[in-house]
């Protein structure tokens, strides 16, 4: 019988799967890392009922992200494509940021969400719900003694151009020209060089496409399609 693999251990250099199989692996490391957090903090006994609770929600929605990432995992490996539907940019957008809010809080990090509440894209929702869960991982990861993350949408003709700004120490300079590459990291721990690849092939995937601009921080814009009436 073949020895378990191990996801926390998992390097994609030895595997060879499709780029979205790959993607959804990766992806299990953020929910993991998320419920192995709320539990160590649940362990406080001077933790508040209301940060209790809040940390119980975390580990709930991380479980269901989870199982959410195993569903898209099976429908790959059966020939599946995920079903594109209309989402309301804010909506997809605030929920994101309400997973992120328990390691946010944590950490000193201020999210700041400023998109109108009417902006509609037609997109694999669980697919492009990933990119910018890391985006926000990400620059928390990159700020542990706090900071700001700004997120913001605008129209620009027949598409809607998001930006997700933080205030940590940057894109070291010199991977700025590589940043999308796979395998290409700095300063993450345990950092496989997948996520920024892999997100910007999902954006391209809809149609749309990533890019980096000088910021104090790190900028990421994306580009996705607005539906007809978006």
């Amino acid at each position: 019988m073949a020895p378990a693999v191990s996801l926390e251990n998992w390097n994609p250099r030895t595997f060879i799967v499709d780029p979205l199989s790959t993607s959804i692996i990766h992806d299990l490391r953020n929910p993991l890392a998320a419920i192995c957090a709320c539990a160590e903090m649940l362990t406080d006994q001077h933790l508040t009922p209301d940060h209790a609770r809040r940390l119980g929600h975390n580990i709930h929605k991380s479980a269901d992200r989870i199982r959410g990432l195993l569903a898209d995992l099976v429908g790959v490996t059966q020939g599946k494509i995920a079903a594109t539907e209309n989402c309301n940019l804010h909506e997809i957008l605030a929920a994101v940021c309400e997973d992120a809010a328990v390691a946010a809080d944590h950490q000193g990090v201020d999210i700041l969400l400023d998109l109108p509440a009417q902006m509609e894209v037609t997109m694999a929702r669980s697919r492009t719900e990933r990119v910018f869960f890391n985006l926000i991982t990400n620059a928390l990861e990159a700020m542990p003694r706090g900071g700001k993350i700004r997120i913001t949408a605008r129209k620009a003709g027949d598409c809607a151009v998001i930006e997700i700004e933080d205030s940590g120490p940057g894109i070291p300079p010199e991977i700025c020209d590589r940043i999308f590459d796979t395998f290409v990291t700095a300063g993450k721990k345990d950092g496989l060089g997948l996520g920024l690849a892999l997100s910007r092939r999902t954006l391209r995937d809809h149609g749309g496409d990533m890019w980096i601009e000088p910021a104090a921080g790190a900028r990421f814009v994306m580009r996705l399609p607005l539906t007809s009436n978006g």
